[in-house]
């Protein structure tokens, strides 16, 4: 089954494919089949789908209860509207062609989405608390605390961590209700300007500022405090997702930096462990507001003050203005902020 909302974004994605696929911009025969109601439909892209995912149309065919025949014509009818090939037949099974992985993407997603929207009615009344942040360990573990101690029965929950960028696309596309994000002093008005060109609004939870985390293999481990100049001899290990972060700017505004960018000298990842076992095993450093390995038990790695840096991150959360939080999302900001009054005074907030 499909609906004309799902029919119009399938037909827009694919005219994006399509155009990249011929190298030209502007007009798009799928965009007119959209206006003529055209008849690429979501059975199309599952059968693509599954025929990529298996590497054979004959097993494809067998997952999907239907004959080889059947879908192999199926797929070639997408291919006929989209003009290129997707697929290409072999006497083994079938190889993916380039704009056949960019169409796979777009399929799977569109088939997610077509999904959510199907089970609407299934989910009824189900209420659901979803927070996006950046990476945080002491977030990680309040929301963790929040949901043991305080979430009702009966309340599901989602704790998404990405980078910035993506953390204002989910709140604005109420994807998540509050994004909690670390900003950078230098940075704050032209956050604010981001968030009000998509409506959104930031609130202060509290200040905080960015640590040097290094092992017992780096030449400053012991050290009580380091200098900006001191960081510019150390390579670095990263989160992926404060690469593009607004909030941690000490070191993307550093030239040392940069030309360790160029000579391949920061080594980034998304695995948190992957990230705390380079610390501890190697040289390599990493700058974070985040990071707090005591709290997952690793006694190893220390957290280093950066001098000149004091509180010149702000910690707070990202909302929608024209939409009020849930009484749940109500209830954790406002535990966040008593974490961090509690911290300001010195005291461990239970």
């Amino acid at each position: 089954m499909r609906t004309d909302v799902q029919m119009k974004q399938v037909c827009r994605l694919m005219a994006d494919v399509w155009c990249a696929g011929q190298g030209k911009k502007g007009f798009c025969p799928i965009m007119r089949r959209e206006s003529k109601g055209g008849e690429m439909d979501l059975k199309q892209l599952q059968y693509f789908v599954a025929s990529v995912d298996s590497g054979s149309l004959k097993r494809a065919s067998e997952i999907l209860y239907t004959s080889q025949p059947h879908v192999s014509k199926t797929i070639k009818s997408l291919e006929t509207e989209l003009q290129v090939e997707l697929l290409k037949r072999k006497a083994r099974g079938v190889e993916v062609t380039k704009a056949g992985r960019k169409v796979y993407e777009y399929a799977c997603r569109i088939l997610m989405e077509a999904g959510g929207i199907q089970n609407v009615q299934e989910e009824g009344d189900i209420r659901v608390l979803c927070i996006a942040a950046n990476s945080s360990d002491r977030l990680a573990y309040l929301f963790r605390r929040f949901y043991t101690e305080r979430m009702q029965s009966g309340i599901h929950a989602r704790y998404t961590e990405c980078a910035t960028e993506e953390l204002s696309r989910l709140v604005h596309r109420h994807l998540a209700e509050a994004g909690f994000v670390y900003v950078d002093e230098n940075q704050e008005t032209a956050f604010r300007q981001m968030l009000e060109h998509r409506h959104l609004v930031f609130e202060k939870a509290g200040k905080t500022q960015p640590l040097l985390f290094a092992g017992p293999k780096s030449p400053l481990y012991r050290a009580l405090s380091v200098t900006v100049k001191e960081l510019g001899a150390l390579k670095y290990v990263q989160m992926q997702d404060e690469q593009d972060n607004l909030s941690i700017r000490l070191l993307q505004r550093s030239e040392d930096y940069q030309y360790h960018r160029r000579r391949r000298q920061v080594l980034t990842t998304s695995s948190r462990y992957l990230l705390l076992q380079t610390i501890a095993d190697t040289a390599l450093c990493s700058i974070s507001c985040g990071l707090c390995p005591a709290l997952i038990g690793d006694e190893t790695v220390r957290g280093i003050p950066i001098r000149g840096t004091e509180n010149s991150v702000t910690f707070g959360f990202v909302h929608r203005k024209r939409d009020g939080l849930s009484p749940e999302a109500e209830q954790f900001t406002e535990y966040v902020k008593k974490y961090f009054d509690g911290e300001k005074e010195g005291r461990w907030v239970k």
